[in-house]
Formats: structure tokens, sequence, C-alpha cells
């Protein structure tokens, strides 16, 4: 018996100013996604508060037709928000005859107004574990960077692919060739650019075969995404 434990994270990064113009600058080494000329503003706390601010902003807030939504002033630049879900936190493979992959998949369901789009990334604690603690299943040969085709019975092992996403990296040929996710240290395994409303889609996809000498029993591994807006 094998399955996947299934968490989702937040990232969340905000740009603060000082103290009407907005736009994007940027150098070779730096880049300015939002700023702002107005008549004044900073940080002001309190025993239990606190609050950025600016004044003197020619035009804000939110205007909306039938098709488009415009967010004026620098603040609706800065204050991004995230709604994120997923399908399942549980995927399980069941029982598993060696040879013979089995499969399961997870869908993320992303929801921004970060105008740069958003990255998820993927990461495991350890390999597929058994009950015994020590006997663990290998990871798919491929890799996030360089994902291969599963061919049977040469691979083996678990791997991770992702089967559909919005401008989904042509490297994963639509969901058939897989890598092995990563332990301890995340890597990226989609990244949405630009903006995008309402509910962003991405599936992921999951492949198991074990050799015939893997030692019976019950595996478990917990599996991280998360989903970190590009500001």
């Amino acid at each position: 018996m094998f399955r996947l434990v299934v968490f989702l994270a937040v990232l969340i990064f905000g740009v603060t100013t000082a103290s009407g113009v907005l736009a994007q600058m940027s150098s070779s080494n730096y880049q300015i996604n939002a700023d702002v000329l107005s008549g004044g503003g900073n940080l002001s706390s309190s025993t239990n508060y606190s609050t950025d601010d600016t004044i003197g902003e020619g035009a804000v807030g939110v205007g909306s037709s039938t098709n488009y939504v415009l967010k004026d002033g620098f603040w609706q630049m800065v204050n991004t928000y995230l709604h994120f879900s997923i399908d399942s936190n549980l995927v399980n493979f069941g029982a598993l005859t060696p040879g013979t992959p089995v499969t399961g998949q997870n869908t993320l369901s992303v929801t921004t107004d970060a105008w740069n789009g958003y990255t998820i990334t993927i990461v495991k604690n350890n390999r597929l574990r058994h009950t015994d603690a020590s006997t663990e299943i290998a990871d798919h040969a491929g890799t996030i960077a360089v994902p291969l085709a599963w061919s049977t019975p040469s691979n083996i092992g678990l791997g991770v692919t992702l089967t559909s996403g919005t401008g989904a990296d042509t490297k994963w040929a639509s969901g058939t060739k897989y890598a092995a996710i990563p332990t301890a240290v995340a890597s990226t395994i989609h990244t949405k650019t630009g903006y995008k409303s309402p509910a962003d889609t991405t599936v992921t996809g999951y492949k198991l075969d074990v050799p015939s000498t893997q030692k019976s029993g019950f595996y478990t591994a917990d599996v991280t995404y998360t989903i970190i807006p590009s500001l």
C-alpha cells in the first residue's frame, strides 16, 4: 500500500515605500515593481496597530465594466491577495504489482491579482518510506530541470509531471515526462506569467512502479506545494 500526503503553503512578498505616478522601472541589477509620487506618507504605528499610507494620490479605487477591472493607485499594486485550494490532500496508490505502474493526480486552483502571475514549488520530506522507518522506494530518474519519459520496466520509483497548466513548460510533454520530487529543498514545477482571472488551474500527475525485490508493506511520504505570487 502506498500513499502521498499533500500540503499547500503560501508565501507573499510585499513592496512598501515611504512616500501620482506609477510605473515599473528596472536596470541590469534592480527592479522596482511599483512606486508613487505623492504628497506624503509613511509607516505609522502605535502599541496595537501599524499602517502604511500615502497622501495626495490623484485617483484611487477600483473601476470595472463587464469585461475589465481597473485598480487605480499605488496600494492597489502593492496589496496582493491570493487564494489557493487543492482537490485532495491524500493520493492513495493502493496495492501495487511490480512492473505495472499506478498513477494519481492533484488539481491546484489559484486565484490572485499579482500582476506577474505566480510560481508553484514542490518538495517532499523523504522518499516513500516503509513503516519500518528505513526501507524506501527510489525516485524516478528524471529531474525537475530535465524530466524523462516513463519507460517500463527501465523506469521505476515515484515520479511527478505537469499534466496541464496555463503556459505549462513544454519540457513536461503534456504530462508524459516525469521527474523525481525534490527532497528537503523545493524546486519550481510551474510558473504562470501575467495576470489571470478568475481561478487558474494546474494539474500535477504522479506515477509509481517498484522492482520485484521491493519489500512489501505500507509506504508514505509528505509532499508540499508552495504558491508564491510574483509582484
